[in-house]
């Protein structure tokens, strides 16, 4: 088992909802720096733990929620204790530095750092060996609380935490692609870190796509964070999907980004039903579907309702063009050249992920037993495949496209247009000539493919949507690639993205939320909404997140190859 090893600028380093209670508001979460051994909590003014140790030092493990080394002067080990402690044992005492100057006391030996939000209490005690060894509280009441919880933390058996932490890897599904190990265990790491426990309105554990800076439930993040743990820990994976389907509103809604205490107006694309089958599939719980089914109907029909304003049943993603740098949040691809039109567009890929929701609806309706519903929705996901292929065909180019109110198309070629592909809807000659356009290396099939804009657009770039190469849409084609028999290009774009996905982990210790199509520019030096910072910062959100589980969660499906194809 060859866990993480390389310390990186912005890894999360957090206490997992699986070990045991954490929250969302004012998480004692950290990302570690680019200096050795230092970590920045992400607190509302952020407070840096930092190891002055000289000389070199060797990582044995760096996970999201332990860091294990060895130093010229001693061993290193810190770990979590629980959602507001960190204990371990250093070869010499931390410091506590805070984003502003920070009060500070000593009282009854233990040393209090605060400002008018949190307290750090640090106590110490020097062992035979010449370590110390530590225990760090975080609270949000008084030093008086933080002072008795570090002074409570000192006993905690330190060995026994460190084998629990090795232990949690030890019992997953072991790496079947040793090339990939160090990866493979990063991408569970950052599956780990991201999980948080029930609160406020969400009832059931639940996942975010990084702890910092999003933190929120995201509802298609959710379900891919579902089929990830589905290979591996079946109650996660149901829990990934009831905690989006546990905030439906009455008349069917479901936002796009939730949290324990609110959620958003717009929703997002529709997968609930393939992850709900898939989910199925692995653990084979036919009362699991029972519990979804009729969230997962109420969802497509408002959908359908509500998201066809022309009436001609294809459907239009909500846009807001005086939003710059985010015209469809809602589609989940905020910047993307796609949505630079005036009014209404019929967006391929809403209207083809409705057509492939229905018809796992559909699949689910049948196992249960319930032959009219199933038919109703499978003519239902037919006939949108049939106003797709109808409407949104350009046998000039060869691809579908989105299509524009007077009827015309907008020629903006992303990997959305492919999408198709995974749903079934093209003809086998008509799939042929998107695979055509789809390996054109001057459109999309860069060095990294796939760039989420063709290389002679004007805002092909590295910035998010407009040229970045995202995991989730790979996966997409790479599905559709395979179900039309198109098996060598769909092992190339696999190849390609496990390549690349690990040459990055190897010089930064991190996944990325999105990469280079190029593969030139490091993935916290490309554009995010803005230009990035030297050194990065999350807090101006102007580059590629770190530690993204979405990214994670499907670099563990294709190392496994544990891949969801018909």
């Amino acid at each position: 088992m060859k866990l993480n090893n390389i310390w990186g600028y912005g890894q999360l380093f957090g206490y997992s909802g699986i070990d045991g209670k954490n929250r969302y508001y004012n998480d004692f979460i950290g990302t570690l720096t680019s200096r050795k051994i230092e970590v920045r909590f992400e607190l509302k003014e952020w407070i840096k733990l930092y190891f002055p140790i000289k000389g070199r030092v060797k990582f044995q493990a760096v996970t999201g929620d332990m860091i294990d080394a060895t130093t010229q002067d001693g061993a290193f080990f810190m770990t979590f204790a629980d959602m507001d402690t960190l204990v371990g044992y250093s070869p010499v005492a931390p410091k506590i530095i805070g984003q502003k100057k920070l009060n500070y006391r000593k009282s009854f030996g233990v040393e209090l750092y605060y400002n008018s939000e949190d307290t750090i209490a640090v106590i110490l005690e020097k062992r035979e060996d010449g370590l110390y060894r530590f225990a760090i509280a975080h609270s949000t009441a008084s030093y008086a609380f933080a002072r008795g919880a570090v002074r409570r933390l000192l006993d905690t058996d330190i060995e026994a935490l460190k084998q629990a932490r090795y232990d949690y890897f030890k019992k997953l599904p072991k790496c079947r692609n040793k090339k990939y190990e160090r990866l493979y265990y990063k991408a569970l790491s950052v599956q780990k870190v991201n999980v948080h426990t029930p609160e406020g309105r969400i009832p059931c554990m639940w996942t975010t796509p990084d702890r910092v800076p999003h933190r929120q439930m995201w509802l298609w993040d959710s379900v891919f964070h579902a089929l990830a743990f589905a290979t591996y820990n079946h109650e996660l994976a149901k829990d990934c999907i009831r905690s989006v389907l546990s905030q439906q509103c009455e008349d069917g809604f479901i936002a796009a980004m939730i949290n324990p205490y609110s959620y958003t107006d717009e929703t997002q694309p529709q997968v609930l039903a393939w992850g709900t089958w898939e989910v199925y599939k692995k653990t084979g719980d036919k009362a699991f579907l029972s519990e979804c089914v009729d969230a997962l109907d109420k969802y497509l029909t408002w959908d359908k309702d509500h998201r066809d304003l022309n009436g001609n049943g294809l459907l239009e993603w909500l846009v807001e063009p005086e939003y710059t740098e985010c015209k469809s949040g809602e589609s989940g691809q905020d910047n993307s050249p796609r949505f630079e039109f005036d009014g209404q567009v019929d967006a391929i890929d809403f209207s083809a992920l409705q057509a492939q929701d229905a018809a796992y609806l559909s699949k689910i309706y049948a196992e249960l037993g319930n032959e009219e519903k199933s038919k109703e929705w499978q003519a239902y996901s037919e006939d949108l495949k049939s106003k797709i292929n109808a409407l949104l065909w350009d046998e000039e180019d060869g691809v579908y496209y989105d299509r524009l109110e007077d009827g015309s198309f907008t020629k903006v070629l992303t990997p959305a247009n492919f999408i198709p592909l995974m749903v079934g809807i093209p003809s086998k000659e008509r799939a042929a000539k998107m695979v055509k356009a789809l390996t054109d290396p001057n459109l999309l099939w860069t060095k990294f493919p796939i760039a989420t804009v063709t290389k002679n657009h004007p805002m092909y770039g590295t910035d998010m949507w407009r040229g970045g190469v995202w995991l989730n849409l790979n996966y997409f084609v790479f599905k559709g690639l395979k179900k039309y028999g198109y098996d060598e290009i769909a092992e190339e774009l696999k190849t390609k993205t496990l390549e690349t996905v690990n040459k990055w982990y190897k010089k930064t210790g991190a996944i990325f939320e999105f990469y280079d199509s190029r593969d030139e520019v490091y993935p916290y030096q490309c554009e995010r909404k803005g230009q990035p910072t030297t050194p990065p910062d999350w807090r101006k959100h102007v580059h590629a997140i770190i530690d993204f589980n979405w990214s994670s969660c499907f670099t563990l499906m294709f190392i496994q190859e544990e891949l969801y194809l018909d």
